[in-house]
This record gives structure tokens, C-alpha cells and sequence, in this order.
């Protein structure tokens, strides 16, 4: 769930909401173009220019330091230049001389002859106040400017360079400077533009689909600038997949709006008559369309973390574009990939580690935990007789005497720690405050969990003395995240009503206690909501529809293991006209020990192989000579075993395969997580007010007729807008138990 303000939460359960607000961009970017771009005369430039980066669209540097004139900040925004130059950060297109009378600029494309709607520059704090702009096929349009970020909607047609020559700049006596450069033009659709918008998400828990994500907006169209006949409509510049974002706003009490993401999608379909034009946008997978070949067995294994990179980068898919959860690095396989399609090879390495693959909000993919993670309780020091661990249980704890100021009693009503062991008395800190109430060294708890998760709800049951003042810091993958902290406490049990963001470790440090003397003593700290939000029948325009699917009585897991053939087999022979380039063969079975031969004058070699294919390299054979490659190795034997759990009495049987699944426990965790989610058959339909904070995945409570708390999981959404919001849910039954009850 996007975090939200309480503000947002409360008001969108008034009876009656403000208004909703919505903006769709698109990035309009001539992608061949600035995928091909280059930047022309670079000797012009100096060292520490970056000729890449400057065709991203952000600016990621610190400046350097140099003697300009207005240029030099003694602010620390800035950095000096390393005395080597091999140590250069990059910063951007920088000129080597400073400006005179004028100064070029030239970008040529490798793609050829193009079109490009609009320019999108970022120059740098001394920019340039008159330039024009030209290319191979027109006339410079010259144009004139008052900011660092300039952009126009000029198209420039049929060309395969572009310059800019400028004329004057802000400051005398400086460099000239680009920081990024887009061939292209974003463009805003609000609601004064944007007539109805349909949003529709789908997604499987347990990874038996892939997760699909599509939008649609119309847009008015009355003066016919989005006409396909109108030579200057933007729409004739849209190409497939670029950059659609979609944010959506809500009007607060107070007036202000709040504005979250909705979705980064990719421009697939338009269309446009004289009233509106229709955009559709998909999300990410549905362009992913090439395959992932070069799976291997791993004999010493390999976690899934390290598999699914290999997969990302074979995708062409960048680091910054893809989420992977850092539990995956603890779980190891051996088994290949199978020739699958990279998204394909991504829902099986997902599934493997008990997570669910997603789009999220912002256009990255995510391989992200969808189990209720295991944990375990540590801290900085307690009695002897007390275990921390037992904190983790919300079982009943007794009160034992303990040697601190004024709290052994003699009225019978306490116990004596046993003399060696752990006795049932929850956590009991080995410090004890002062007169103050404060500690010389704080007691201090760390839970740390086996996988990411997110708590909305924290409940914590103190034993007789209450602690007034104490923290509680959240970490993922060793980072701080979020901190709380609570002074002025007089409750021996609370429930801390904060969303901690995604984490895999929290640290209690307890400062102040209510009573001078005392040691810290808890009976429980419950692990944390997974949810807090609640869809009530307010929320509905209609009853809700339970569905009753059909029940599994048992699920089968199958493990595969492989082992080696003796037997050396021909696996493929091909004769061909050699072309010059190298050979790629595939095969259905997986495969070991290649060798290669070639009938013919000239030498093979293999350059490139896997369990599916085998990449071979010809040498001393001339292009056009006809050739026969001959490949021998071996196949890998595979055998089966199942992991079986009964979920019901009756039902059919269900068997769920995993070819990268060989262990035996590791089988056994992906048996349990499927059976949970099998063990709960019934899907609810919710035609409700619609709340754009909610994601697919989401663990929500829902109202019915027996309780006002069933937990259950969204598994598909759809948000519709015309100014208003209305939306759509398929929920499922969890059968899990909500974790501050456990």
C-alpha cells in the first residue's frame, strides 16, 4: 500500500470525498534517436565530460570547482577536481575553453533519418540567453532563453544531426554546459483534458500467472490537436513503449492536495476521432517478449538472488530498474533455468523463494517476500532465568523476585528463579535504572527477521513497571529506515499505531522507566500487523459476492534432481552455408560435456554454452563455404520426488512443479506457503468507492456479516476516474493468523 498521509486516510472515509485530481505524462522521446545519439567533436570538451550520461534524463553529479567568473561556490555543493584524471567523476557536456562569440554543439544519430517532436535541454546554473537550433534538412530556428531547463515543442523532421550554436550566454567568461539532453517532449494531461481513465492490475500471490497491469485514458479532443490527420498533433509523434506516468491527487480538508504514483507504463495503442483520443498503456512484462537460454547446473549452487540478476542483465534490463529481496541471497539452487522467456525465468525464480513478482508503481520490477517471515530476539543483556526469546510467545509470564530497591515482596504472591535454566518471566533486563529512572546503558532489543516485511501496528505488553520513554528503530539490508520514539508513556500495554516502511530488522532501546530502581520487564512484543486498513460496508455500493472455489484435498511439490549420464550421445548435425557470424544451438533437454566438429576445412570451438545450448565459433572457414557441425555431449539424468501436504478431506488433487526445486526442505517451505494459500478457497468481488493507495498484493480486513476483520489478500484491482473515483477489488480468504495475535 502507497504510504499515505492520516490526513488522506481519514478523509477519504468521510461520507462525502473531496475532489480527485489525475495527470498522465508522456514522455514523448524519440527513442531510437536517443538510444543512438552521439555527441560530435568531442575534443572540444573536457576530460571530466561524460559523452554518455548526458542522454539520461537525470542529473545524477556534484559540479566541479573551476575558475569561471560567478561560478566558483564555497557552499560544499561543489567538488575539486582529483589530481589524476583517471579518478574524474563525470559531469556531464563541459566546454574546455570558456565562451567567446559563439560555441557548437553537435548530436548525430546512428539510427538514420528521424523524427523528433520537441527538445528537452538541462543546461547548466550559466546557461545560454540566445541559440539557434539546426539540422541536415532545414533552416536554424533560433531561439531565445532565461532559465537552465529549456524545452519547445519545435519538430524537427527528417534528420540525422542536430546543432546548436550558441549566440550568448547568462554570465560572461564561463563555460558552456549541458547536463542532459532529451530529443523529445513530455506532455501533461490533467483533468481539464482527460474525460474518463481506467486502471485494471492483476496478480497471483503464489506466482501461478504472471502479473499484467493496463491503463487507459480518454482525452478531449474538441479543437482536434490530437487529430492523426493534423500534421503537428503530438500523436503522430507517440511511439511504442514510451514512458507513461500517472499520478493521482486528492483534495484535503485543509485544501491541499496530496498527490501519490499510480503507475510508470509503457505507450502501447492510440487512436483519435474529432471528440477524443484514446491512449492505452501496459506495463513492463508485457514487453519483455525475448527468451532466457542459458540456464546451468550449478553444482556448488547458486542463490536466487545471483540467478534472477543473470536473468535481468541477459533482459538488458538495468539494476535500477528491478527490485530483488535480500532473503533470496540465503536460498540456494542447483537445477537450470528451463528455455523460458526472461519473464517466465523471473516467476520461477520468484515462486522458488516463496515471493511474488510485480510491476510497482514506478515501472520497476520486484521480487518481493510473500511469506510471514520467521524471526528471532536478541538484546544487549537480561537476568540469569530470563530469555528474551520467550517475549516472541504471547503466553502468560510469571513474576519472580529479582534484587532490585523496594520490589522483592514476602506476601507469598512471588517465585523464585530456579537456580539454573531459563524460568517463564518474559524479558528482564540485567540493567536497572537509577534515581532518575534513566539507565547508564540502555536495554536494548533486536528482532530480526528472515525477510522484508512491513509492519502497520506494533503491540507491546509491559510487565508491572511501565517503561515511559523508549525507541524503536526499523533497518533493511543494514540501513536505518525509520525511527519512532514514545516519551510520556503510562500504559503497561500499548499499541503502537505507526507504518513502519519495509524492513528486516527492529531495534527497541528503552530509556526512562516510570519507577527509579527497576529493571525493564516485558511479557510480549507481538511481531505487528501485516494491515490497517479496513474496507467497511460504507466503502461498498453493494453487498459483496463470496465465491466458493473449488477445494484441494492434496498438493504434490515436485523436486527434481539431476545426475550425470556416462553416456556421450550426438546431440545435433547441421550442415549450413557459412555467413561469417557464430552458431547457436538449442536443445529440449538439458546437456553437459559438449564437443564440436566441423566436416570441412577450418576449426570449431565452443565460446558460449549452457544445459539448453551451445554457442559455437567457426575458424579458417571462408563465408559462403558450406560446412557440417557436428555437436556430442551428454544429457543429464533427471529423477522426480514429491513433497505431499493434505489440505482438505475432500477435493481434487493438485501437483504444483518447480524445475529449479531439488531440496528436500527447501521443497518442504514452498510445499507449506502453497498449501496456506490453497488451504483458504474463497475469493470475494467488491464494487466499492475505490481507494488509489491500494496495490495488488495488498493484505486488507474486510467487514461481512461475522466479523468486521477478515483478512484477506487483493489479488486483482481496478480503479476507474472521471473526475471521481470508483473502484473494484477480487479479494481472497488468508488463512493466516494476523501476526499480533500469533
Amino acid at each position: 500500500m502507497y504510504q499515505v498521509s492520516q490526513e488522506y486516510k481519514e478523509s477519504m472515509k468521510n461520507p462525502i470525498r473531496n475532489r480527485s485530481y489525475m495527470v498522465v505524462s508522456i514522455g514523448m522521446i524519440n527513442q531510437d534517436v536517443q538510444r543512438s545519439a552521439e555527441v560530435s567533436d568531442q575534443s572540444k570538451y573536457t576530460d571530466f565530460s561524460d559523452f554518455n550520461a548526458i542522454f539520461d534524463t537525470v542529473w545524477n553529479g556534484n559540479p566541479y570547482a573551476t575558475f569561471e567568473q560567478d561560478f566558483f561556490k564555497a557552499d560544499g555543493s561543489m567538488l575539486f577536481l582529483p589530481k589524476s584524471s583517471s579518478n574524474y567523476k563525470k559531469n556531464g557536456l563541459i566546454s574546455s575553453n570558456l565562451f567567446s562569440n559563439n560555441f557548437t554543439v553537435k548530436f548525430t544519430f546512428g539510427c538514420g533519418k528521424a523524427d523528433i517532436k520537441g527538445l528537452t535541454i538541462q543546461f547548466g546554473e550559466n546557461y545560454p540567453t540566445k541559440f539557434t537550433v539546426s539540422t541536415d534538412s532545414e533552416e536554424a530556428t533560433s531561439f531565445v532563453n532565461d532559465s537552465s531547463y529549456f524545452e519547445t515543442d519545435k519538430v524537427f523532421s527528417n534528420t540525422e544531426s542536430l546543432t546548436i550554436t550558441i549566440t550568448s550566454m547568462n554570465v560572461a567568461n564561463g563555460r558552456v554546459r549541458i547536463n542532459y539532453i532529451k530529443f523529445g517532449l513530455g506532455l501533461e494531461y490533467d483533468n481539464e483534458q482527460i474525460e474518463t481513465a481506467e486502471s485494471q492490475s492483476t496478480l497471483s500471490i503464489i506466482d501461478d500467472d504472471l502479473p499484467q497491469v493496463d491503463f487507459s485514458v480518454a482525452l478531449r479532443n474538441d479543437e482536434q490537436i490530437l487529430d492523426i490527420d493534423n500534421p503537428d498533433s503530438a500523436i503522430n509523434f507517440f511511439e511504442s513503449g514510451q514512458v507513461i506516468n500517472v499520478t493521482m491527487g486528492y483534495e484535503l480538508d485543509d485544501g491541499s492536495i496530496e498527490w501519490m504514483q499510480l503507475h510508470s507504463l509503457h505507450l502501447s495503442e492510440w487512436s483519435s476521432n474529432d471528440k477524443q483520443a484514446n491512449i492505452k498503456a501496459i506495463d513492463k512484462f508485457q514487453l519483455m517478449n525475448d527468451s532466457y537460454y542459458k540456464g546451468k547446473y550449478y553444482e556448488n549452487g547458486i542463490s536466487l538472488y545471483d540467478l534472477a540478476v543473470l536473468v535481468f542483465e541477459d533482459a538488458g534490463i538495468e539494476s535500477d530498474e528491478y527490485y530483488i529481496d535480500p532473503y533470496l541471497k540465503n536460498v540456494k539452487v542447483k537445477n537450470p533455468l528451463p528455455n523460458v522467456g526472461h519473464k517466465e525465468a523471473l516467476q520461477i525464480i520468484a515462486n522458488a523463494g516463496r515471493c511474488v513478482l510485480s510491476c510497482d508503481r514506478y515501472g520497476r520490477i520486484n521480487i518481493h517476500s510473500a511469506f510471514m517471515p520467521d524471526y528471532t530476539t536478541e538484546s544487549n543483556g537480561t537476568i540469569s532465568g530470563s530469555d528474551v526469546e520467550s517475549i516472541d510467545s504471547s503466553s502468560e509470564k510469571y513474576d519472580y523476585a529479582t534484587y532490585e530497591k523496594n520490589y522483592w515482596k514476602a506476601d507469598g504472591s512471588m517465585l523464585f528463579l530456579k537456580k539454573s535454566g531459563t524460568s517463564n518471566c518474559g524479558y528482564v533486563s540485567s540493567q536497572i535504572s537509577n534515581s532518575n529512572g534513566t539507565f547508564s546503558s540502555n536495554p536494548i532489543i533486536t528482532r530480526t527477521f528472515e525477510a522484508m516485511c512491513t509492519i502497520y501496528s506494533l503491540p507491546i505488553q509491559f510487565q508491572e513497571n511501565v517503561v515511559s520513554d523508549f525507541t524503536v528503530r526499523a533497518y533493511a539490508d543494514g540501513k536505518l529506515v525509520d525511527t519512532y520514539e514514545l516519551t510520556g508513556n503510562e500504559e503497561l500495554y500499548l499499541e503502537i499505531a505507526h507504518e513502519f516502511p519495509e524492513l528486516d530488522k527492529l531495534e527497541f532501546e528503552f530509556i526512562k522507566i516510570s519507577i527509579p530502581y527497576s529493571r525493564v520487564k516485558i511479557d510480549y512484543i507481538a511481531p505487528g500487523s501485516e494491515t490497517n486498513y479496513h474496507i467497511e460496508y460504507d466503502d461498498l455500493y453493494s453487498v459483496p459476492i463470496g465465491t466458493q472455489l473449488e477445494k484441494v484435498k492434496n498438493l504434490k511439490v515436485s523436486r527434481t534432481m539431476f545426475s550425470k549420464s556416462q553416456t556421450k550421445e550426438d546431440l545435433t548435425s547441421d550442415t549450413i552455408t557459412y555467413g561469417g557470424e557464430n552458431l547457436l544451438y538449442y536443445f529440449d533437454y538439458p546437456c553437459y560435456g559438449y564437443a564440436v566438429s566441423v566436416e570441412s576445412s577450418g576449426t570449431a570451438s565452443i565460446v558460449g554454452s549452457g544445459c539448453y545450448y551451445v554457442e559455437v565459433s567457426l575458424s579458417g572457414v571462408d563465408v559462403g563455404t558450406e560446412v557440417t557441425v557436428s555437436i556430442q555431449g551428454y544429457k543429464y539424468n533427471e529423477s522426480t520426488a514429491y513433497c505431499t501436504r493434505q489440505i482438505s478431506n475432500k477435493g481434487n488433487d493438485k501437483e504444483w512443479n518447480n524445475p529449479i526445486i531439488s531440496d528436500t526442505s527447501h521443497a518442504q517451505k514452498v510445499t507449506d506457503w502453497i498449501a496456506s494459500y490453497f488451504a483458504s478457497p474463497v475469493e470475494y468481488d467488491l464494487d466499492f468507492r475505490g481507494e488509489p493507495a491500494l496495490d495488488v498484493g495488498d493484505t486488507i480486513f474486510q467487514e461481512n456479516r461475522y466479523s468486521d476483520k477478515l483478512k484477506t489478500i487483493i489479488e486483482e484491482s481496478q480503479l476507474k476516474f472521471d473526475g471521481t473515483i470508483r473502484g473494484a477489488l477480487k479479494t481472497r480468504r488468508k488463512q493466516n493468523v494476523d501476526r499480533s495475535e500469533s
